[in-house]
């Protein structure tokens, strides 16, 4: 199964290697997260949103940097939570599109 971020573009953004297993575990999770959060399953997209990429990093570091807070969603940062819900927007128009062609 995809992620929404690929090893090498998680890499990148955490500066790490492309094998590191901390990061490799997180991305699922990330996945998983965001998610849950949306209400949409961006890893099925064709192409995954621009949107649901810049979640993932600013995800993917703030849980790389600072395990503790994997999964808890009273210390997630102002920029996530906006980004996070303009996913949420978009995932309810997707979900109004695809009711419209079905």
């Amino acid at each position: 199964m995809a992620s929404i971020l690929t090893p090498t573009e998680a890499a990148t953004v955490l500066r790490c290697e492309i094998d590191d297993q901390n990061m490799l575990d997180l991305l699922n999770q990330v996945d998983a997260y965001i998610e849950n959060a949306t209400g949409w399953k961006w890893t099925e997209d064709e192409v995954i949103n621009v949107i649901a990429k810049s979640a993932a990093r600013m995800l993917l570091v703030q849980w790389y940097e600072n395990p503790a807070q994997l999964g808890s969603e009273s210390v997630l940062s102002f920029g996530l939570n906006a980004v996070l819900l303009q996913l949420k927007a978009e995932a309810v128009r997707l979900r109004e599109l695809s009711e419209l062609t079905t």
